[in-house]
């Protein structure tokens, strides 16, 4: 506790989840990247893009990017399919480089998944208000909450992201961590 990270120099609090030999925001083993920093120069070659960054490096590169990545959701309401293949990009081209813009795409996709899951179940709900009448009652006010999540809650990532915070979409499943 106390103790800086040395890649991102999060300063673990007491609160954080996660084993101690970890940083709970940027996800590495202290003595593997410790292991790394110390590798002669030989080696330099063999050791990952980012091994290289001191602590008081930015995180993010562009900040830009990362709000991108939260408003293509939106972007998918006007062209088809740009919501999907742009996170996917973002993750491809940047991945290593630019951390905060891959974990706002992993974040976007895993929210789009989620979303995608909780309109097929609002839409058996609706299914259902065929059969069982008061089901129509909870899926019709169900569908205004995912509508509005669906467009409110990415514009409040891309906020998030332009300040150089990660943003954890609510009551999302996250398959791709």
């Amino acid at each position: 506790m106390g103790k800086p990270c040395p890649k991102c120099a999060h300063v673990r609090a007491a609160s954080d989840a996660g084993p101690d030999w970890q940083c709970p925001k940027c996800g590495i083993a202290y003595a593997k990247f410790q292991q790394a920093q110390s590798t002669p120069a030989a080696d330099a070659a063999f050791r990952p893009a980012d091994a290289g960054k001191t602590a008081s490096a930015p995180a993010s590169q562009s900040p830009g990017l990362a709000m991108f990545g939260h408003l293509s959701i939106l972007l998918g309401f006007i062209i088809p399919l740009v919501n999907l293949i742009a996170p996917i990009a973002i993750i491809r081209m940047k991945r290593g480089e630019d951390e905060l813009a891959v974990a706002c795409a992993r974040e976007a996709i895993n929210f789009q998944i989620s979303i995608l899951l909780w309109w097929l179940i609002v839409l058996g709900l609706a299914l259902l208000g065929f059969l069982i009448q008061p089901a129509i009652f909870l899926a019709i006010p169900l569908m205004a909450v995912v509508l509005v999540c669906s467009i409110v809650l990415p514009i409040v990532a891309a906020i998030k992201a332009s300040r150089g915070e990660s943003y954890y979409y609510p009551l999302t499943w996250h398959i791709f961590k």
